[in-house]
């Protein structure tokens, strides 16, 4: 009698870890693809202020001026090619 309870709290336990990997798995994969977005319009942003900064005066390019991107306007400063964003 008591191996069949043994047996039945063993498959329990086993359900439960798989429970718990598989929400450990999509928690990383959302953060992931969530950090992956942050990073890509970060760029995109920088190589408008770069892009703005060369087109304005390939001289002496200064990064200065505003950038639309993804409904938000940026304004960059510094000096081509390091160029920054607020």
């Amino acid at each position: 009698m008591d191996r069949k309870g043994q047996g039945a709290l063993e498959y329990l336990l086993l359900i439960g870890g798989a429970i718990v990997v598989a929400v450990i798995v999509v928690t990383l994969l959302l953060n992931v693809g969530s950090s992956g977005q942050t990073q890509t319009s970060d760029t995109a942003i920088k190589a408008l202020c770069q892009q703005k900064a060369v087109t304005n005066n390939p001289s002496a390019p200064s990064c200065s001026g505003t950038v639309a991107y993804a409904g938000t306007t940026k304004t960059c400063a510094g000096t081509y090619p390091n160029c920054t964003y607020s």
